[in-house]
C-alpha cells in the first residue's frame, strides 16, 4: 500500500470507530473492535442504515460519486477493501 492509501484506510477506521461509537442510533455491534480486516457486515458495524452514512463518507473523502447501485457488499466488507477500492483511484479530498 502506499502512503496515500495508509492515510485513506486510517481515515476509514476513524469513520468506521466513531460510527459504532455514535449515541445517536445503537448498533448490534457497539464497543466491537475494528481492524482493518475485521468483516463489517458480518459484526454488524455496516448495515442497511449505515450504508448511506459510509457512502456520504466516501463521497467526501475522495471527491468522487459512488453511486448506490455500484456498491458491492465485498467492496465494503472491511476497512481494508473499502481503502483499496475507494481509495486507489481517487484522491482524497484534504481536510
Amino acid at each position: 500500500m502506499t502512503g496515500s492509501n495508509d492515510d485513506f484506510l486510517g481515515a476509514v477506521l476513524e469513520f468506521l470507530r466513531d460510527l459504532n461509537t455514535s449515541t445517536e442510533t445503537q448498533r448490534p455491534a457497539m464497543g466491537t473492535e475494528i481492524g482493518a480486516d475485521t468483516d463489517l457486515i458480518q459484526a454488524g458495524i455496516v448495515d442497511s442504515l449505515s450504508i448511506m452514512e459510509l457512502i456520504v463518507f466516501l463521497e467526501k473523502e475522495t471527491g468522487a460519486h459512488v453511486p448506490l447501485e455500484d456498491l458491492m457488499l465485498d467492496s465494503i466488507r472491511t476497512a481494508r477493501t473499502i481503502a483499496a477500492v475507494y481509495g486507489s483511484h481517487t484522491t482524497p479530498v484534504a481536510r
